[in-house]
């Protein structure tokens, strides 16, 4: 078995624009710079609620009909396992505090 080095190969010159597109920190503070609805600021209610919808407005995102169920349905499972995580914490402190192992030395008299 013999092993050939390498063919030489064309050199390749890379050219990269520094900034094709500003991106400063200034237009970040900004409320609404990447959304019409939410243009108008914090100076009404209706902008928090346009604030929230938009992540939440999959059509607007994509007409593809499996990505907007696949993406409804991990939204709906990523909420259960908030809802879920939730109730664990509630069950585990109501165990944590509770008095069931003097419930179990005298049930009757435990109020």
């Amino acid at each position: 078995m013999t092993i050939s080095p390498p063919e030489p190969g064309q050199k390749v010159k890379v050219v990269v624009d520094d900034a094709p597109t500003p991106a400063t920190f200034e237009r970040w503070g900004k409320p609404g710079h990447f959304s019409r609805t939410l243009a108008r600021g914090p100076k009404t209610t209706t902008w928090i609620w346009d604030l929230h919808a938009d992540a939440h407005d999959f059509d607007s995102h994509t007409s593809d009909l499996e990505d907007i169920s696949r993406k409804i349905f991990s939204a709906h499972f990523g909420h259960l396992a908030v809802v879920f995580i939730w109730l664990s914490g509630m069950y585990f402190h109501g165990a944590k505090f509770s008095n069931f192992e003097a419930w179990l030395t005298n049930p009757t008299a435990i109020k």
